[in-house]
């Protein structure tokens, strides 16, 4: 019986550990439902309790034009180095399902994409993540996480946004 309780016990310190290492990292842009929001719509700050931190930026999209037409950045204030191991995490909502792209993209020129992936926007507040390794070097404050929202008529709140780089993978 001691022995069982020992190992559980260890092994529960086991996954502790686990858990703590997935989460581990520096922050390079540390959690904000600050936005810039690029639009010629409708967008203000709001307040919902349910959503980590209470707060986001309500965002309406036309559904007319290109995706890219209304988005929201927010720029990243740490460098990323090739081979870093990035986490980008932001919450979202839509008053209907929608699509949008979750990108982290250089912040001048083309704002030639660093990586990025589609994104299913359900009606609840949901975490949407990001995970990839880098492919290359950037400096300190010249990239910027972006969601292209314009892929229908809709009204989509954006909630806090973070990135961590988890160090060489």
């Amino acid at each position: 019986m001691k022995i069982q309780a020992a190992l559980l016990a260890a092994s529960g310190l086991i996954l502790a550990s686990a858990a703590s290492a997935q989460t581990a990292g520096t922050l390079i842009l540390a959690a904000t439902a600050e936005w810039d929001i690029f639009s010629g719509g409708a967008h203000q700050p709001i307040t919902d309790p349910k959503v980590e931190g209470g707060k986001a930026v309500e965002v309406l999209t036309p559904g007319t034009g290109g995706i890219w037409e209304v988005s929201g950045m927010r720029p990243i204030d740490g460098g990323i180095a090739k081979g870093d191991h990035i986490v980008a995490s932001v919450w979202i909502k839509s008053d209907v399902p929608a699509k949008a792209v979750f990108r982290v993209e250089a912040r001048a020129g083309a704002r030639d994409r660093v990586n990025d992936r589609f994104i299913d926007v359900g009606t609840a507040w949901s975490k949407q993540t990001l995970d990839f390794v880098a492919e290359g070097n950037y400096l300190a404050g010249t990239t910027q996480v972006a969601l292209l929202l314009n892929s229908g008529k809709q009204t989509i709140d954006l909630g806090p946004v973070a990135v961590i780089d988890k160090g060489d993978k």
